[in-house]
């Protein structure tokens, strides 16, 4: 068993997230950063569906009370087991009684904490995913316990590079509405940085944007990864807890690694969009 004795800035629990669902409204949730929370995943033997603790910006302590062994991706933050540092992205044997705990985001904003084997949580609409009206839980709180389960480890084990989720440059493809945009605001995407001004497992919001406008679409499917244009001029990035419709611009789309990249940002940092052809 784990029991949380610290719940940090903003803890959840996520998997691969929910498909198929969003004919009725339901967003597909799962983990921010895919990559990172693959590789946790993997290095403990895990399927790439496994549960995993996704950490925010800072915080979170957990009491072990049996062996296991764990691994932690993702951002860079100050982790200490029994109060003595440890590496990030590695695999770490826990002794019972001991005690992991993170301190702040050093480089990036997300990092996750994988199980060996996982642990009992109850599936809802085929996920195990936190999402507020949806699961009975939305965020990891102080006093949760988790019971440890003991799946079959996996056999073939495959560790991604993930050094590029620090990048500053967003791969984005054209979007259904690409074409709304002129000249001018075609070159702001390629040669501005825009900054994030506030971040949320929903949506990116950047302070600086293209030009004012009066766009209008009818509401119509989005999906984690578009970007939409506002009539002001700035853009959202939808994420993983992001609405299934809007009536903005879809000018752009981001990939799963570009959302991978994009995710471990956080208030102030500054992206690159790169546009890129689809082959």
């Amino acid at each position: 068993m784990i029991e949380v004795l610290d719940s940090g800035y903003h803890i959840t629990v996520q998997d691969s997230g929910r498909f198929g669902l969003s004919k009725y409204g339901v967003p597909s949730a799962g983990s921010m950063d895919y990559v990172s929370a693959c590789n946790a995943n993997s290095l403990v033997g895990n399927s790439n569906n496994e549960a995993v603790f996704e950490i925010t910006m800072m915080g979170g302590s957990f009491l072990f009370k049996t062996d296991i062994s764990v691994a932690i991706s993702g951002a860079v933050f100050e982790i200490t087991l029994n109060n003595k540092s440890i590496k990030n992205s590695s695999r770490i044997d826990i002794k019972k009684g001991d005690v992991l705990n993170f301190g702040k985001a050093l480089r990036g904003f997300r990092i996750y904490l994988a199980i060996s084997g996982g642990f009992k949580l109850k599936s809802v609409l085929n996920s195990t995913s936190f999402f507020e009206n949806i699961t009975s839980e939305s965020i990891v709180k102080k006093g949760d316990k988790f019971i440890l389960l003991r799946k079959k480890k996996q056999e073939n084990v495959n560790i991604i590079n993930s050094e590029f989720i620090f990048d500053n440059k967003i791969e984005v493809f054209r979007g259904p509405e690409f074409n709304l945009i002129d000249e001018n605001d075609i070159k702001l995407l390629n040669e501005d940085y825009f900054i994030v001004s506030s971040n949320n497992r929903m949506g990116y919001f950047f302070e600086n944007g293209l030009s004012v406008n009066n766009f209008s679409i009818i509401t119509s499917p989005v999906i984690p990864g578009t970007i939409q244009l506002t009539p002001s001029g700035k853009m959202i990035a939808l994420m993983k807890d992001g609405q299934v419709t809007g009536g903005y611009p879809r000018i752009l789309q981001m990939n799963s690694n570009s959302l991978s990249v994009l995710s471990q940002k956080k208030q102030g940092d500054k992206i690159k969009f790169k546009l890129v052809d689809l082959a």
